[in-house]
């Protein structure tokens, strides 16, 4: 099973080593689940966080 999903943000302070500018960014996350039996048995998650400083950088 695969979602995907958005995660948005306005950081108070300094995040991912960006000083805080009161920009927002939006990244997607993917999450695929392996299924055994009805249940999950494994997930693997990623976010694209390379995005999202970039988006908070390009403000600067």
């Amino acid at each position: 099973m695969v979602v995907r999903s958005e995660a948005q943000g306005t950081p108070v302070g300094e995040f991912l080593g960006v000083a805080q500018s009161g920009h927002a960014f939006r990244i997607m996350t993917i999450d695929v689940h392996e299924v055994q039996d009805g249940r999950v048995a494994r997930t693997f998650h990623v976010e694209d966080w390379a995005r999202g400083e970039r988006q908070l950088r390009d403000h600067d």
